[in-house]
């Protein structure tokens, strides 16, 4: 089981300058691995604050939020992140996020928050 425990995701996150000034330093910014065309509850989440970035993340087995649901069960996850002006996890609209990658999941990839969600 040591390829499990080595699965990781490095998840290098910024936000554009202009999305940053409408928001409070404080304002949440959840990092989400997930099933591709799966369910949207994801296999690792993590909570940044938006002063925090930019910021490299690392998602593992660690950060599922469901034990039954872990990172190193996928070869392939989508990832995005998401500024949550209301402090919740779940996406509402009017939040800020970064288009979807999907990737391998372990190694590495970028994410840029630059829209607001419809």
């Amino acid at each position: 089981d040591e390829l499990r425990a080595a699965t990781s995701l490095l998840v290098k996150l910024d936000i554009t300058p202009a999305l940053r000034e409408q928001l409070p330093a404080d304002a949440a910014v959840y990092v989400l691995a997930r099933e591709p065309g799966g369910m949207p509850m994801p296999v690792g989440a993590k909570r940044i604050a938006l002063s925090d970035l930019p910021a490299t993340v690392r998602l593992s087995d660690a950060d599922s939020p469901m034990p039954t649901r872990r990172l190193s069960q996928l070869a392939r996850v989508e990832v995005l992140a998401r500024v949550s002006r209301t402090g919740v996890a779940n996406a509402q609209a009017g939040d800020l996020e970064s288009k979807p990658v999907e990737t391998a999941s372990s190694g590495e990839v970028e994410l840029l928050i630059d829209h607001a969600r419809p």
